[in-house]
C-alpha cells in the first residue's frame, strides 16, 4: 500500500512540479506515463459525420483542439452522454487530465464528470467520482486528482440533462494495482 501511495505522490509531482500535464504530451519520467494512450475507447453514440469523432480519438496522443483537424471525440446529442477508456487492468488512478476543444462549443463540457472504477459503458456512472469540469475556456487543460482510486476505467459523463460530449485527448496517470484476482 505504501509503495502505491509512494509511486502515486511521485506522478503528482512529475505533472505539477515540471507542468507536463499542462503540454497534453508530457515525456515519460521513470514508470510514469499516460496510461490510457493507445487503449480501447467507447462512447454512448457516435456525431453523423463519418467517422471523424471516434472514442479513440481521446487517446491517441494528438492533443489538437481544432474538431477539423479530425483528434476529437463528438457524440450525438444523447441524453446523460458517456464516453471511457479501458485501461485493461486495475490502476490507482492519480490524476486525469482532460483537454477541451478550442474551436467552437466548448461551454459544452461543464459540469462534465470524471469516474474510475470497474464498471464502463453507461453504468461508468456508479464509480467514483474524481472531480467535475470547471473550465470550459478555449483550449482548456482540465487536471483532476482522483486520489488513487483505484479502477479499470476512467470516464466521462455529462450528467443530467441532453448534450454532445467532445472532448480532445484525455491522459491518465497511476500505479498498476498488484496482487488482484
Amino acid at each position: 500500500m505504501i509503495q502505491i501511495w509512494m509511486g502515486l505522490l511521485a506522478t503528482v509531482m512529475i505533472l505539477v512540479g515540471h507542468g507536463e500535464a499542462q503540454s497534453c504530451k508530457p515525456e515519460p519520467r521513470g514508470r510514469f506515463h499516460n496510461l490510457a494512450r493507445g487503449r480501447p475507447a467507447f462512447q454512448s453514440s457516435l456525431y453523423p459525420l463519418e467517422n471523424i469523432g471516434l472514442a479513440s480519438k481521446a487517446v491517441d496522443g494528438n492533443c489538437n483542439g481544432d474538431w477539423s483537424i479530425k483528434s476529437c471525440i463528438h457524440t450525438n446529442d444523447d441524453y446523460e452522454p458517456w464516453w471511457y477508456v479501458d485501461l485493461e487492468a486495475e490502476y490507482a488512478i492519480a490524476t486525469v487530465v482532460v483537454k477541451n476543444r478550442e474551436d467552437c462549443c466548448r461551454e459544452r463540457l461543464g459540469g462534465a464528470q470524471i469516474r474510475v472504477g470497474n464498471y464502463g459503458g453507461n453504468n461508468s456512472k456508479s464509480n467514483f467520482l474524481c472531480g467535475t469540469i470547471t473550465d470550459t475556456r478555449a483550449d482548456s487543460m482540465s487536471t483532476i486528482s482522483c486520489y488513487g482510486s483505484k479502477g479499470r476505467y476512467v470516464s466521462i459523463n455529462i450528467p443530467g440533462r441532453k448534450e454532445w460530449l467532445h472532448v480532445c485527448e484525455v491522459e491518465v496517470y497511476g500505479t498498476k494495482v498488484y496482487g488482484q484476482g
